[in-house]
């Protein structure tokens, strides 16, 4: 309020808008987070990878790698559930985000090779 008992137009505006001059310069040094620009293959990216997936943070990123390490392979939404903490919400809003399809290396055969069996 002023001296006649009015108020201000705008009082404490900027303060509540605008960031002040010591938190512009104390988030000046700091870079933005990479964010992720198109599916992650979940059976082969990195930890670090795993981390730009939302709700996935280190903890959960190092859980994803140790299921993987013990054999996990990542097919479904409902593989995803397996690891603790990644439930029905998490594992519906991370399956349209990852590719569940394992890279396999590519094999050359000789030109000859024979097999055993037929696949259907």
């Amino acid at each position: 309020m002023d001296d006649q008992g009015h108020w201000r137009q705008g009082m404490w505006l900027d303060e509540l808008v605008l960031p002040s001059q010591a938190d512009a310069a104390e988030n000046a040094g700091k870079t933005a987070k990479p964010k992720l620009t198109s599916a992650l293959p979940i059976n082969s990216c990195s930890m670090d990878s795993l981390t730009l997936l939302p709700g996935v943070g280190k903890v959960m990123a190092e859980r994803i790698d140790e299921a993987r390490r013990q054999g996990q392979v990542f097919t479904c939404a409902e593989d995803l559930r397996m690891v603790k903490g990644i439930g029905m919400k998490l594992s519906t809003r991370l399956d349209t985000l990852v590719i569940y399809q394992l890279e396999l290396p590519a094999v050359s055969l000789p030109p000859d090779s024979t097999f055993l069996y037929d696949c259907p």
